[in-house]
């Protein structure tokens, strides 16, 4: 009978030997026969389809999920299952992975808005097309204020305009406003001395009137920055003062007929457009 038990507990002889309820019977019954309860309940248990595991060291059957042996407490080789993720764990993972998507999205829409609109701010600050003719140059440019004033960061692109033409000018365009020869001399030397103190803001755009005799005696040498930033502010005030051109500037002396009013307004255009290429207040120029 012991090996009879032996062979059932063996998942393969298991399969094969119980196929029939009479050698179910006859197994029963020798085991009540024998007074063999554990038998019986590891007979039942084999029938309902339990797998057992035999233990290494003392032979008892076990069932598959002991820990140790019920017999002498041998530890058993068991083998761990992974349960398989459930559908709501990969639908959330799915989710979740979405959702990193779509921020990455996000991000990188709003890094291009942001370059874009950096782009677009650049290339308003740029000087637009300068042409000329013998008796006028129009700047195209996009006045960052109302044309009763012009910002101080503005004015180089119009000494850009007005020293591509060698200060022969009628008159330039500044957005929809036309700007004389004696309005641009204010707002350069103007410029150049808010330039050179840190001042920011606009300068007002008014109507100066002609000098009456304009003249000139120096043609040639070079200007000191402290010389032509005093020449600057000279002129300026004087055109608040007088409303109207100086007939002269004096370079280093108030009263001498150093340079006209032309002469002026392009040393004061080169000097500008030296500025908007470096940034800086050139340490002397020279006399055009």
């Amino acid at each position: 009978m012991d090996s009879a038990i032996k062979k059932l507990v063996s998942k393969t002889n298991f399969k094969k030997n119980i196929k029939s309820p009479r050698l179910e019977q006859i197994l029963i019954l020798s085991l009540i026969r024998n007074n063999n309860c554990r038998r019986i309940n590891l007979l039942h248990l084999l029938l309902r389809g339990v797998i057992f595991m035999i233990c290494p060291k003392c032979g008892q059957e076990n069932i598959e999920d002991a820990s140790f042996c019920e017999n002498c407490g041998t530890q058993l080789k068991t083998t761990l299952t992974t349960k398989p993720p459930s559908k709501n764990s990969l639908k959330k993972e799915g989710m979740a992975q979405s959702t990193k998507i779509l921020i990455i999205v996000c991000i990188v829409l709003v890094i291009g808005v942001g370059i874009a609109i950096g782009v677009l701010y650049k290339n308003s600050q740029t000087p637009g097309t300068v042409m000329t003719n013998q008796n006028s140059t129009n700047v195209t440019t996009n006045p960052s204020t109302s044309t009763s004033s012009i910002p101080v960061s503005d004015v180089p692109n119009l000494a850009v305009g007005i020293s591509n033409s060698n200060g022969n000018i009628a008159s330039v365009s500044y957005g929809s406003t036309t700007l004389n020869k004696n309005q641009c001399l204010y707002i350069l030397s103007k410029a150049i001395v808010m330039i050179n103190s840190g001042q920011t803001g606009n300068i007002p755009i008014n109507s100066y009137g002609n000098a009456a005799n304009p003249t000139g005696t120096v043609t040639d040498g070079t200007i000191a920055k402290a010389d032509y930033v005093d020449m600057a502010m000279r002129t300026y005030t004087w055109m608040d003062n007088n409303g109207i051109s100086p007939n002269f500037v004096g370079i280093t002396n108030p009263g001498q007929p150093d340079l006209s009013p032309d002469t002026t307004l392009n040393l004061f255009a080169n000097i500008l457009s030296q500025y908007k290429s470096t940034g800086q207040l050139p340490s002397s120029v020279p006399i055009p």
